[in-house]
């Protein structure tokens, strides 16, 4: 190799070290900047919060647990996918409390769910048209049902569904799923606050099958 050769090889492995060094540099800054949005939005709450570093400097996974209002909730991150599918969500859950029945079972309505609807596909229905457009419900109660049309419910959850793509409410826990992570403590109260304003709508509903 002559040294020409030499000096180019050299010139071009010092960009793409110094390219990864910087690459890796931001990742590491804003994976310690979200540490930190996480960490703070724990501790004033008295929440538990974990955090696995990941591999290099790739980012690793989060957790924060506690409660609201008396009720658990849960805020993780997961990893999903692999290569160009590779990306990051972050989990919502938090328990509905007794107000909620736990027999009903409630899903995002899909796209697919809507295709299928045009080839006559049906699924359970409560008479209100906004809340079963947007809602794909499983073993539906009267109570269950009354508790979904109640003024103080009905909005919180229309609201739920046009703020994420994915949710549930399973054996009375509420669960929603976005491809984010909050990396900053209005970003965390966006994030929550319609889980908790679902949640406390649940909790001061009145029953009037009861």
């Amino acid at each position: 190799m002559t040294g020409l050769q030499i000096g180019i090889f050299s010139g071009v492995f010092g960009v793409g070290l110094g390219a990864a060094s910087l690459i890796g540099y931001v990742r590491w800054r804003r994976w310690q900047q979200t540490l930190q949005a996480w960490q703070d939005f724990a501790t004033t709450r008295g929440w538990s919060f974990m955090a696995t570093p990941g591999f290099m400097y790739s980012e690793g996974t989060l957790e924060m647990k506690g409660r609201h209002a008396g009720r658990s909730f849960t805020v993780e991150t997961e990893h999903r996918g692999w290569g160009r599918a590779f990306h990051i969500v972050t989990i919502v859950r938090h328990k509905l409390g007794d107000g909620f029945p736990r027999d009903v079972t409630i899903r995002s309505k899909t796209r697919g769910d809507i295709f299928l609807m045009l080839f006559g596909a049906k699924n359970e229905e409560i008479g209100d048209a906004s809340l079963d457009a947007v809602l794909d419900l499983d073993r539906v109660t009267p109570r269950a049902s009354a508790v979904l049309l109640s003024a103080g419910v009905r909005g919180p959850m229309l609201n739920l569904a046009n703020v994420f793509e994915t949710f549930s409410i399973e054996n009375g826990v509420l669960s929603v799923e976005v491809i984010a992570v909050p990396r900053t403590t209005r970003e965390m109260y966006r994030l929550l606050a319609p889980v908790r304003e679902l949640a406390d709508a649940v909790q001061g509903a009145r029953d009037p099958t009861r």
